[in-house]
C-alpha cells in the first residue's frame, strides 16, 4: 500500500483538479454552437389553431460541435477517473484514521484532509492555535 501521507497530501490537489476539470466541461459545453429555428404548430386541443414553435438544439453538422463533443467526452472520463481515486484514498485514510488512539489526532486529519479544511478553519473549529494544528498534524502523520 502506498505511503499513506503521500496519499493525505495527494487529497487537496485532486480535489482541486475535480474543480478544474468541471469548469473546463463548463466552458466546452458553452462554446458548442447551437441551431435555433422557428417551425409551424398547432395547439394540441380543440380549437387547433396554427402557432409557431422555436426550436433550439446542439448543431451536430457542426465541426467544432464534433471537436467540443468529443473533448467533453474525454474530460468526462477524466472527471470520472479523478473522482474514483479521490473516493478511493478518503475511503482508504478514513479507514487508517478511525484506527488512530487519540481522538485530536483523527479530529485534525479529519477536517485538514478529508473535509479539506485549512489549518486556519481546522484551529477554529478545534479551539487551538494554528501553531497546534500543525504539530498535531504532524504527530497524528507519524502515528499513521
Amino acid at each position: 500500500m502506498p505511503d499513506i501521507a503521500a496519499q493525505l497530501a495527494q487529497l487537496p490537489h485532486l480535489r482541486r483538479e475535480i474543480s478544474q476539470l468541471t469548469a473546463e466541461i463548463e466552458r466546452l459545453r458553452e462554446a458548442i454552437p447551437h441551431a435555433t429555428d422557428v417551425v409551424k404548430a398547432s395547439a394540441r386541443e380543440y380549437p387547433y389553431t396554427e402557432g409557431c414553435v422555436t426550436i433550439s438544439g446542439i448543431d451536430l453538422t457542426a465541426t467544432e460541435a464534433r471537436r467540443c463533443s468529443v473533448q467533453i467526452s474525454n474530460k468526462l472520463s477524466d472527471l470520472f477517473d479523478r473522482k474514483m481515486q479521490l473516493l478511493n484514498i478518503t475511503e482508504a485514510a478514513e479507514q487508517r484514521i478511525k484506527q488512530l488512539k487519540d481522538s485530536r489526532y483523527r479530529q485534525v486529519l479529519q477536517l485538514r484532509y478529508i473535509e479539506g479544511k485549512s489549518v486556519e478553519e481546522t484551529a477554529v473549529d478545534m479551539g487551538y492555535s494554528e501553531a497546534n494544528i500543525y504539530f498535531l498534524q504532524r504527530a497524528a502523520i507519524k502515528c499513521l
